[in-house]
């Protein structure tokens, strides 16, 4: 085989090199002109046959074809190019910049990739590289498994194959695998791996048949696994895939505080926030896997999950049987949402099962007649008991009403249930459809603007005024320091005492405070079919929290004599508005509340209750229960930013002055022994210091001078 060739990137000829310090200097640093990696000295490669010409080539590199055809890429388009990327980046288009294959971005370096000017589709050399296998069905609709345009054959071993990892699961070779017979090819799959359906009609999940295939790696929409390849993907082109061990879930359960029901999930991958807690169990690990709890090691893999909505649930937050049959204790265990006095917040707390030490601020199951209380997840079979026969009841026998209720967290005050099963006709309205024909354009106003509807615009600018300058000129210093910069923090020439001026002015920040969209519902209630509770139509997944407060309350007790005069879609709004604040109450702990969150709820009660400068006994026990501990939490808050912000500006300015120490000390030692070496050259130059230029060589000395030898030590 000749050493030279003529690549496609390069107009001259390449010559290979066993050597490459035979044209480079030894210092110089020599990348491949293709995947701009650095070349090594006993790598074998190639650069141009031109002396003065620099374009070296890796052998691998050089090697690549130029054209390729990819399984992920349609034949219909031609082969992939391997050529520079395009630089533009037109409208919203991505694809030059993204790798259609791994969906890392291109970095800077990256220069060239294989290429479909076509469809403007961008891959990695190296992932376009990997092949890909294919599948197809025989006559009996069996799977068949090819690569290379070769059947994989099932195999007991390959020992060609000892550090290859299985395409679909990404783990080694462990029993029988289906093998490819190419030479170099690394791809098997476990035969565990490849005893799927060709095409399953998945209707629980979604309202298409699913085809197997092989694809780039994709993420499971129902347990959120990244880098699938082998998957279940939508027949008919939608956008919606399952991995292998999502397409037969099939536990299904109701929430009262969801539209849809929600899969059950064993094995998920979810980092994002829970809905009913708002929090992510990944902010646990991320500080300190040690001390993430026992609660959240144990059941972090498991999920409560509606892919319509993308509505996910915590195991811990989500629906749970109301009570459950243990059969070591003779009583019903009965959850609850947590077990805590306010006179116990030190005391420890254990689980009458396990026997190890359980957080009080979990949900658990109890019996307080034997003061008897067990975590949830030591339970964990007898839940999945219960589950198995609500899908029982639900799909064999067709019944529905269940007697175990399943309650999610937040819901255990709200003991009178809705029976979903009846008025769930197709004709039934939404809330939206309710409220655009009952709602009159008086109504539409007031809503917009509860406080200062009717007033005058001289009004309404002095009121939206004085909220900007409470806001912006008095209170700024205090209930915006998460925004302090550690400049800020600089200026800042007294700080607040949070004192009772401080709380008041805040008061007043939140009686002039409106919400933007004033009392406008979320669309995720609007589209919601409607129940009618005691002549209020409010959302299905807020109707037991309706029922609940007007079993134990009267009409004026909850929204004040005004009542009377509402009309219905008045009605519907306010009394949508107020399960939402009393369910969003119900689910978030007194240090998690938020300014942004007080303001809202103090808003709509507000509204509510009337009259703005009304004296509600209602809105004096809200400013006297949750404002005052709000604006507690926030001097505690307030003191452990700025003191972290300054601290951390301490440890990186000791960082840094650790640093211009060490440097110090080491360029004092270098400049030591470098003075040592010429310390004559030194001292005669420092005799001539305070000379001028033309006393130390004269002009004849210049011009006529000849060259001699210069030595220094």
């Amino acid at each position: 085989m000749s050493n030279t060739i003529q690549h496609f990137s390069h107009s001259h000829p390449l010559k290979q090199y066993h050597d490459i310090r035979r044209k480079y200097r030894k210092e110089a640093k020599i990348n491949c002109g293709l995947c701009q990696l650095l070349v090594e000295d006993d790598q074998i490669c190639y650069d141009c046959y031109k002396w003065e010409c620099v374009y070296p080539l890796h052998k691998t590199c050089a090697e690549l074809p130029q054209y390729l055809n990819h399984g992920l890429h349609d034949s219909l388009h031609g082969p992939l190019m391997l050529q520079k990327r395009s630089s533009s980046n037109n409208g919203n288009n991505n694809n030059n910049t993204t790798c259609y294959y791994c969906e890392n971005p291109f970095q800077h370096n990256e220069v060239f990739a294989y290429v479909c000017n076509q469809c403007s589709l961008h891959m990695h050399m190296t992932c376009a590289l990997i092949t890909i296998p294919i599948l197809t069905c025989d006559k009996d609709n069996n799977v068949q498994y090819f690569c290379h345009q070769q059947l994989m054959m099932l195999v007991d071993h390959d020992n060609s194959k000892d550090q290859a990892q299985c395409f679909v699961c990404r783990s080694s070779w462990l029993g029988l695998a289906y093998s490819c017979t190419y030479e170099t090819c690394k791809n098997f799959l476990h035969s565990s791996c490849a005893k799927f359906p060709w095409k399953v009609d998945n209707s629980h999940s979604h309202h298409h048949s699913l085809a197997l295939q092989f694809s780039k790696p994709q993420s499971c929409d129902l347990c959120c696994k990244k880098h699938c390849r082998l998957i279940f993907k939508c027949h008919d082109g939608c956008n919606f895939n399952l991995c292998t061990e999502c397409v037969f879930v099939k536990t299904m359960v109701s929430c009262q505080s969801h539209v849809h029901s929600l899969y059950f999930v064993e094995k998920a991958f979810y980092k994002g926030n829970c809905s009913a807690c708002q929090k992510s169990y990944a902010d646990w690990s991320e500080h300190d896997h040690h001390l993430v709890p026992d609660e959240i090691s144990r059941t972090q893999s498991f999920l409560f999950r509606c892919i319509e909505c993308d509505y996910n649930l915590h195991f811990l937050c989500g629906p749970l049987p109301s009570t459950i049959k243990f059969k070591y204790h003779i009583h019903p265990l009965t959850l609850i949402d947590h077990q805590i006095t306010k006179d116990d917040h030190y005391d420890q707390f254990y689980c009458d099962i396990c026997e190890e030490e359980r957080n009080p601020y979990f949900r658990i199951y109890c019996c307080k007649d034997c003061d008897y209380s067990a975590h949830i997840h030591c339970l964990f079979s007898e839940i999945q008991n219960v589950y198995a026969c609500y899908q029982i009841m639900k799909e064999i026998k067709g019944d529905k009403k269940v007697v175990n209720k399943l309650i999610s967290f937040g819901e255990t005050r709200w003991t009178q249930l809705i029976d979903r099963t009846e008025d769930t006709s197709n004709d039934q309205q939404n809330l939206g459809e309710v409220l655009s024909n009952t709602l009159t354009d008086e109504d539409k106003e007031m809503l917009n603007d509860p406080f200062t509807f009717g007033s005058s615009s001289e009004d309404k600018t002095f009121v939206e005024r004085r909220y900007q300058f409470i806001k912006t000129e008095i209170n700024a210093p205090i209930l915006d320091h998460q925004l302090f910069s550690i400049e800020t923090i600089y200026n800042i020439n007294e700080f607040p005492s949070f004192n009772s001026v401080h709380f008041w002015n805040f008061y007043w920040e939140l009686r002039y405070y409106k919400h933007k969209s004033g009392m406008k519902l979320d669309d995720k209630y609007l589209g919601q079919k409607v129940v009618d509770i005691n002549g209020y139509k409010v959302p299905i997944t807020l109707a037991h929290i309706l029922n609940t407060l007007l079993h134990y309350y009267t009409e004026s007790d909850l929204f004040g004599p005004r009542v009377e005069n509402w009309t219905p879609g008045i009605k519907s709004v306010f009394a949508t508005i107020f399960c939402i604040v009393c369910d969003q109450m119900c689910r978030t702990k007194m240090k998690d509340v938020t300014k942004d969150v007080l303001q809202d709820w103090f808003f709509y009660l507000n509204a509510i209750a009337g009259k703005r400068y009304r004296n509600n006994i209602r809105l004096k026990k809200f400013i006297d229960k949750i404002i005052k501990r709000f604006f507690c939490f926030e001097a505690i808050r307030y003191e452990k930013d700025i003191k972290e912000k300054l601290m951390l500006r301490i440890v990186d300015l000791e960082d840094e002055l650790k640093k211009c120490k060490e440097k110090l000390h080491m360029f004092n030692t270098h400049m030591s022994w470098t003075f040592e070496k010429i310390k004559n050259p030194i001292n005669d130059a420092l005799r001539l210091e305070e000379k001028y230029v033309d006393e130390i060589i004269c002009f004849d000395e210049l011009l006529n001078s000849e060259f001699e030898a210069i030595h220094f030590p």
